[in-house]
């Protein structure tokens, strides 16, 4: 059953347009039913594990992240941070402990000399606690 609907403006009735009532409602109630019965065909399986893969590879969350309290070099770098950089100190205290194992980690790796690891660890804290 179509309907014929007349629009008209203030300058007259110019237009006639034809309107199946239920068709679109329908349309759009078959996708929804179709596409809730079975949502990989939203997104496929392989897609969600491949994001999945690449969401995990890129967090560059370190591994020691159990509570067994912090490890003999996170001692050490804070103890050395504390008596040589206090106010990267206090900004490395306010990290969470994923972000304080990072700056662990770049120092456990970085080979440069002291003064460049310094202004290392105290970019990479500033980066993780201003979240850039």
């Amino acid at each position: 059953m179509k309907k014929h609907i007349k629009q008209c403006n203030t300058f007259g009735c110019a237009t006639t347009i034809s309107i199946a009532p239920f068709s679109f409602t329908w349309v759009i109630a078959s996708l929804f039913f179709i596409f809730a019965a079975n949502p990989s065909l939203v997104i496929g399986d392989d897609y969600l594990d491949a994001l999945s893969t690449e969401a995990e590879a890129s967090a560059h969350v370190p591994t020691n992240t159990g509570n067994t309290g912090p490890s003999e070099e996170q001692v050490a770098l804070e103890k050395l941070l504390q008596k040589e950089k206090p106010t990267t100190f206090r900004y490395y205290k306010k990290l969470n402990r994923w972000d304080k194992a990072t700056v662990v980690e770049l120092y456990r790796t970085d080979n440069a000399d002291t003064p460049a690891k310094f202004d290392h660890l105290r970019k990479k804290i500033l980066d993780l606690y201003f979240k850039r």
